[in-house]
């Protein structure tokens, strides 16, 4: 091979510059050192973080090995994402990981073993709590075949369509159901109350033993042109740490908008204090309600014949196999319901330095911004489902951060009120938080009558006639807005014809609730209640359900 006269030049003056500089001769000439480090930034995921570690060393022309020492982490192998850089003309050569000092294997192996004792006791009382779950659930279907029982035997009460034997059966079944699930209950919370102990105790115990030795030694091979001082950093992902948003909302009756305190509830059990650092939170990759109950649809529909000695038990199995599971599916459903933030990756930078203690059981909470948002308070009852008037803020976000799905604390005058959840809003958008009940408007719904007419010239058709009434009162210093709801049946068959009539007041008629009502049979009146005392303090709302259908057309019964 021929070299041109420009490669034969820098060919000979990088012999030249090895042999005056024997730092660069090679991996066996090169100094090795263990260096001081500190975590001085972190960016937290989700579910993760990658922590950054770094040394500010001074060194000699030359090759250096730089050690750091005492990095927690579990395994053996090499740290996960693990990577290096360094500050102004130095160059990282390599990079790997060290094992630990031989003298220390019998006191990690100890703590080792201790660990994994503690993560398995982690995942036993976990599956106890989603069995306990699944066991309440079948334990609240078991209890609403019983009621659907009672019900469907009340209403054909005194007909040749009540069969007492079946419903007897039935009942049964239901308590025999109930009977064997309770006990199952109390076997399960006895074993997740045992789990909880051993949990603790073997906790205390790895804490007793401590890590048994110094950690992963990382080992940084780094090139040094020209003595000095600079720095050194590695970067490694750890899946023992993690954020979610958290926020604080404050409602006062006298002012039009509402404050909002924007923080990161920061989980960290990462081994290692993180003091002082620079930390960024991230959405990339690398679970009390305090609102009414949604009103459901009703139907009316032509009556079919059910028979309940073989349909009845079959539906419990298949409800048993989907709540009281506790198996893969469940387990999978959770994996599934661990991906919290959709759409493009958000980040935010916190300002200033922070400080998050290693911590297996605690959370730290850091700000990430407070601003206020325009607030509209509405009043909402729903009385055929509860009889209580809901307190709804309607809210803009108008803030330059979007608002991650995520816990809040509601407060009132300044009293802690509970907490809610919050689904994710973007910059820009609307969302509505509840407050719960407020006390000072009352509501009461009566069915005033109920009766089933023959009509047509010979008596060929039947008409179902339920009048109701809603009562709300205003026992409040201040003028109150209720929107009211409520429902009618929606017929399933052209022969069953259902009509609202003698409604007062009228309807609302804005075009959501208009879309509603045609689908779902819902029914909204908006009321303007004075102050306590005066003459429109107390409302009342009336109207009329009529069911008509032909004489030999027999339905299902008309829900109230």
């Amino acid at each position: 091979m021929r070299l041109n006269p420009r490669s034969s030049v820098c060919l000979i003056l990088l012999l030249a510059l090895m042999s005056a500089n024997p730092g660069f001769a090679g991996a066996e000439a090169s100094v090795v050192r263990e260096v001081d480090s500190r975590v001085d930034s972190v960016v937290l995921y989700g579910q993760g973080a990658d922590v950054r570690r770094t040394a500010t060393v001074d060194l000699p022309e030359g090759v250096h090995e730089l050690l750091f020492a005492g990095i927690p982490h579990a395994d053996e192998e090499p740290l996960d994402g693990l990577r290096a850089s360094a500050s102004g003309s130095w160059r990282i050569l390599g990079v790997d990981v060290r094992r630990r000092n031989v003298m220390d294997i019998e006191a990690e192996s100890s703590f080792a073993l201790q660990q994994t004792v503690i993560r398995r006791l982690k995942d036993r009382r976990k599956l106890l709590e989603m069995r306990c779950e699944g066991i309440r659930s079948d334990l609240d279907f078991v209890e609403a075949i019983g009621v659907r029982t009672a019900v469907d035997a009340t209403a054909a009460g005194g007909t040749d369509r009540l069969d007492l034997e079946a419903v007897r059966e039935q009942l049964e079944f239901v308590r025999n159901e109930r009977i064997r699930l309770q006990d199952q209950l109390l076997q399960e919370e006895q074993l997740l109350a045992e789990a909880g102990a051993e949990l603790e105790a073997a906790q205390l115990e790895a804490e007793r033993r401590g890590p048994g030795g110094p950690g992963q030694v990382v080992r940084v091979r780094v090139a040094v042109p020209e003595a000095g001082e600079g720095e050194v950093s590695i970067r490694y992902l750890s899946g023992l740490a993690g954020w979610e948003p958290g926020y604080s909302i404050h409602s006062s009756s006298d002012s039009d908008t509402m404050s909002i305190d924007y923080e990161a509830v920061v989980s960290q059990a990462t081994g290692e204090d993180w003091d002082g650092v620079e930390m960024t939170l991230s959405t990339a990759t690398p679970s009390m309600p305090s609102g009414p109950p949604d009103i459901g649809p009703v139907y009316v529909d032509r009556r079919r014949e059910i028979n309940f000695d073989t349909a009845m038990p079959d539906v419990a199995v298949e409800k048993g196999e989907i709540f009281g599971g506790a198996g893969t599916s469940t387990l999978e459903m959770i994996r599934n319901a661990a991906v919290t933030f959709g759409g493009s990756a958000v980040t935010y930078e916190l300002p200033g330095r922070v400080s998050v203690g290693t911590d297996e059981q605690g959370s730290t909470r850091l700000r990430i911004a407070d601003f206020t948002a325009p607030a509209r308070r509405v009043l909402v009852a729903r009385p055929v489902v509860n009889q209580k008037v809901y307190l709804r803020a309607d809210l803009v976000n108008e803030s330059p951060y979007v608002l991650l799905s995520g816990e809040a604390s509601l407060f009132m005058e300044g009293e802690f009120v509970g907490p809610t959840r919050l689904d994710a809003v973007p910059a820009g958008g609307d969302f509505e938080v509840w407050f719960g009940p407020d006390p000072s408007v009352t509501i009461r719904r009566t069915v005033v009558s109920r009766k089933t007419d023959r009509t047509g010239l010979l008596g060929g058709g039947r008409q179902t006639s339920i009048e109701y009434r809603i009562d709300v009162v205003n026992t409040g210093e201040k003028e109150a807005t209720v929107e009211v709801w409520d429902r009618r049946p929606v017929s399933l068959d052209g022969d069953i014809e259902v009509r609202v009539v003698d409604v007062e007041p009228a309807l609302a008629g804005d075009e959501t609730y208009l879309d509603l009502a045609g689908k779902q049979g819902l029914l909204k009146w908006m009321l303007t209640l004075t102050p306590r005392g005066t003459a429109g303090a107390d409302r009342t709302v009336s109207w009329t359900v009529r069911v008509n259908r032909s004489s030999d057309l027999d339905i299902t019964p008309i829900p109230e």
